[in-house]
């Protein structure tokens, strides 16, 4: 017998190019979705409660309000106020454009001296299908970059859970090393980026990142180091991670798209790691399909959609 499982919030932003009136439709709303997790062998559960934010209880309520796109006056006040807050280390500037996002990481890395090491990911397809091979390298390329280059004393992003380390931790490159193992019978030099995250020093050597097709099959995987450059990351990218300090200007990109100003603010832990700008009303969207679904299983649930922390409709 085989098992599928997913977990994810209908609230956040969806896949980019993905709304309530496109061709492509909200995962919820695909057959597939229906067939295994809404069928007769299926079930949706409904977990609520705050986690990430669970020791900060304003904060916790404004997001609600973002979440459910019905924050007030008071409530763009409350992010707007910690457009001065300042930090112990630098904060991630969170952007839309991946084009933003290199030119500022570009232009950092830039400024250090030392000398600039290249890992390329290593892609292996399994398949022959050529469109399935093309649907691959597009899942591979949207959480590994075909290249990555850092230098000591840049800032890092870790993005999967290496040594005990949380995806999301920032650290620092302190070196890179070579280490030689032996395969097939023959020496061969691996190369992993010596971090400090807080002072726990980890060696992050390159991983395996997978590419699925429709019955769950691997049918490509990528090898590179998971780690990002941290002064800038996508909002995208930055989806499922928890971020030590982050910084957004609100007046620098077009925040049209639903849940993508919620998925922004809540990658912290508490207002005291944010540091916000710009933030208006009108810019905070939710999808009108998944508010109806996640309200829908709420229900379903027993759930009242009040004590998953859906506020009062603004007036």
């Amino acid at each position: 017998m085989s098992v599928v499982s997913g977990a994810g919030d209908p609230l956040q932003v969806a896949p980019v190019h993905v709304t309530d009136e496109s061709m492509d439709r909200m995962v919820f709303d695909c057959f597939t979705w229906r067939s295994v997790f809404d069928g007769g062998a299926g079930k949706v559960a409904c977990l609520t409660g705050a986690h990430r934010q669970a020791q900060d209880a304003t904060f916790q309520n404004a997001l609600d309000r973002v979440r459910w796109g019905r924050a007030d006056r008071s409530t763009i006040e409350l992010f707007n106020a910690t457009s001065s807050a300042t930090f112990s280390a630098p904060a991630t500037k969170l952007r839309i454009l991946k084009s933003a996002v290199q030119d500022i990481n570009h232009a950092k890395l830039a400024t250090l001296p030392s000398l600039a090491h290249v890992f390329v990911a290593h892609d292996v397809m399994l398949s022959t299908d050529p469109q399935v091979m093309d649907e691959a390298l597009t899942s591979l390329r949207s959480c590994v970059d075909v290249s990555f280059s850092v230098k000591v004393d840049a800032p890092v992003i870790l993005t999967r859970k290496v040594d005990g380390v949380a995806p999301g931790t920032r650290g620092i490159v302190r070196d890179v090393i070579q280490n030689s193992v032996i395969v097939e019978d023959e020496e061969v030099f691996v190369e992993s980026v010596m971090c400090d995250f807080a002072g726990v020093r980890v060696g992050v050597g390159r991983v395996r990142f997978s590419a699925y097709d429709h019955t769950g099959t691997e049918v490509a995987y990528s090898e590179q180091v998971p780690l990002l450059l941290g002064w800038a990351l996508t909002v995208h990218r930055s989806q499922g991670l928890t971020l030590d300090a982050v910084e957004i200007d609100f007046t620098l990109d077009s925040w049209t798209t639903c849940g993508l100003v919620y998925t922004a603010l809540s990658r912290v832990r508490s207002f005291a790691a944010l540091r916000v700008s710009g933030l208006r009303r009108d810019l905070i969207r939710a999808s009108r399909c998944a508010l109806a679904y996640y309200e829908k299983k709420l229900v379903e649930e027993g759930i009242n959609p009040v004590d998953d922390g859906r506020p009062p409709v603004v007036g």
